[in-house]
């Protein structure tokens, strides 16, 4: 294991851990942290490369039997950490890893056979879209695809919440998620479903879902946006009770994906 113990904040292999709550360096070089035990030992058996790793003096005899060899290991004391993340540094482990190129659909999606998407339209919330990652991969998804607007997927909070799953999915980022739904429809034979809040929509239990389907979930305050609304073949809704006029974002993605699990499709 290559562990240093760091004497100087101001080493330059830092920078890219530095005032993390005040910058987005890392998304900007390409790069992303990791942070919390159960995400770095995924990150570390995962195929991104990793950079480094900053540990803090009590978490290091816990956690060194996973460390590999070729990473390296800068440790630091809790106050040295805290001062250098700017922030309490509760988890006491971070990685510094290398984002991917995009990966071409045809490179994971089957040609044939069921699969399932999942589809963020302008999903800001970090947490909502770490959620649709972890509940994507926990149902079986091929892949999570987020359009223009969407929260960074590899973002501190997002792997946080996905707990990691992201890294081993492919996601896709895309400019026009419109022409990417219209492409999934013509050349994988996808079928689109839109969840919405519309009373003209068809409720949940009443549709059968095609074994080859996109779930897309909408941005938080306005939903679905007009250019994806219109490449849809089937619009679907969540019947609710009580006056209750929505659901959060990840709780009525668990009920469509366990729906789409639960029920026949149709071939």
């Amino acid at each position: 294991m290559l562990s240093e113990r760091m004497e100087s904040l101001a080493d330059p292999r830092l920078d890219v851990y530095r005032s993390l709550k005040s910058t987005n360096a890392t998304r900007d070089a390409q790069l992303f942290i990791a942070e919390g035990p159960t995400v770095v030992e995924r990150v570390l058996r995962s195929d991104f490369r990793v950079r480094s790793v900053v540990i803090s003096d009590r978490k290091f005899a816990a956690f060194e039997p996973r460390l590999p060899a070729d990473v390296p290991v800068y440790r630091l004391t809790q106050v040295q950490a805290e001062e250098l993340v700017g922030f309490a540094f509760h988890c006491g482990v971070m990685a510094c890893a290398e984002r991917r190129p995009p990966q071409p659909l045809e490179t994971w999606l089957p040609a044939a056979g069921p699969a399932l998407l999942v589809a963020g339209d302008r999903v800001t919330d970090p947490e909502n879209v770490g959620a649709l990652i972890r509940i994507g991969a926990a149902f079986g998804a091929a892949g999570i695809v987020l359009g223009e607007g969407s929260a960074d997927p590899f973002s501190r909070r997002v792997l946080r919440v996905s707990m990691g799953n992201g890294l081993f999915l492919p996601i896709v980022e895309t400019g026009d998620l419109a022409g990417l739904l219209v492409k999934l429809q013509q050349q994988y034979a996808m079928d689109i479903c839109l969840t919405v809040l519309d009373a003209t929509a068809r409720p949940l239990h009443q549709h059968h879902f095609a074994a080859r389907t996109t779930l897309v979930f909408g941005n938080e305050y306005d939903g679905i946006s007009e250019a994806v609304r219109r490449v849809s073949d089937s619009r679907l809704t969540i019947p609710m009770f009580n006056g209750t006029d929505s659901l959060n974002v990840a709780v009525s993605a668990g009920i469509f994906l366990h729906q789409y699990r639960s029920t026949p499709a149709d071939a």
